[in-house]
C-alpha cells in the first residue's frame, strides 16, 4: 500500500472512528455473530476444541478497526493481537478491551505491515507464526489487494488460516456510492468473487483447504445518513 493510500485510509478511518458506534451498530453484530458462528468452520483449533486443547492459540487482526471481531474470538484464543494504522481505531479499540475485560489476552496496536518496510516494533517473532490471521471488511480498502494477502500471509505460521470477510460485487458496484462520502476513496475494489478470492489465496500461498461462502443476512449500515444494504462472504485458506 503506498504511502498516499494508506494515508487516505488512516485520514477516512480517523474520522469515522469517532461514529463508528452510532453508524456501523448493525453491520458489528452481523460481523461478529458470522465471525463466531463460522469459526470451527475456519479452523478447528481454538482453545475449547478438541484439536486446540491445550494448546497456544494465536491470533491476528489487521486492519481491525475499533476491534469487535477480535474480541468476539478472544474467548477462544490464548493472545489476540489487532492492528489498524489509524490512532483513533486503536483507541476505540483499546476502550473496548477494557469494558470486556479482555486485557489479559487482547491488544491494539497501531501499526502498518502492508508498508515496504514495516515497523521495526512489529517485526519481531512475537508477531509472525500466528494460528489465525483475520481480515474484516478491509480488503476492499487495500490498494493492491493480492500483494496485502501475500505480505499477511507471511505472519502466519505453517498450517495457520487466513480468514477474510468482505464484499459480494454487486451489478452495479457505483450505485450510490456518492452518498457515501470520503470513503468512496478509500476503496480499491468494490468487492470480491469466488474465482477472485481464490486467485489471490493462491498466489498468497494459503491456498489448502480454500471454501468461500455468502452470508444469507444482509450488512446493513448507516453513512451520513443513508442506510446501506451489502452482501458478504466469509473465506479461509491454510498455509
Amino acid at each position: 500500500m503506498t504511502t498516499d493510500f494508506a494515508e487516505k485510509n488512516r485520514e477516512v478511518f480517523e474520522k469515522q472512528s469517532r461514529t463508528y458506534r452510532s453508524e456501523f451498530s448493525k453491520a458489528v453484530e452481523t460481523l461478529t455473530n458470522v465471525a463466531k458462528h463460522n469459526r470451527t468452520w475456519v479452523s478447528d483449533t481454538w482453545t475449547d476444541t478438541e484439536a486446540g486443547n491445550g494448546k497456544e492459540i494465536k491470533v491476528l487482526e489487521y486492519a481491525c478497526g475499533p476491534g469487535h471481531i477480535s474480541l468476539a474470538l478472544a474467548p477462544y484464543a490464548t493472545r489476540v493481537i489487532g492492528m489498524d494504522i489509524s490512532d483513533g481505531m486503536i483507541d476505540e479499540f483499546k476502550k473496548n478491551i477494557r469494558e470486556e475485560g479482555r486485557s489479559d489476552n487482547v491488544v491494539a496496536i497501531k501499526a502498518n505491515i502492508l508498508s515496504d518496510s514495516p515497523p521495526a516494533e512489529v517485526s519481531g517473532p512475537e508477531f509472525f507464526d500466528f494460528d489465525v490471521l483475520v481480515v474484516s471488511m478491509a480488503t476492499h480498502h487495500f490498494e493492491h489487494p493480492g500483494q496485502a494477502l501475500s505480505r499477511l500471509s507471511e505472519r502466519l505460521k505453517e498450517g495457520g488460516i487466513m480468514m477474510i470477510m468482505d464484499l459480494v460485487p454487486e451489478e452495479l458496484p457505483d450505485y450510490g456510492m456518492h452518498q457515501m462520502g470520503d470513503v468512496v476513496h478509500t476503496i480499491s475494489k468494490h468487492g470480491f468473487s469466488l474465482e477472485e478470492m481464490r486467485t489471490m489465496y493462491d498466489n498468497a500461498g494459503v491456498k489448502t483447504g480454500f471454501k468461500y461462502e455468502v452470508i444469507d443476512e444482509p450488512l446493513v449500515f448507516t453513512k451520513n445518513g443513508n442506510t446501506f444494504e451489502k452482501t458478504i462472504f466469509i473465506a479461509r485458506g491454510q498455509k
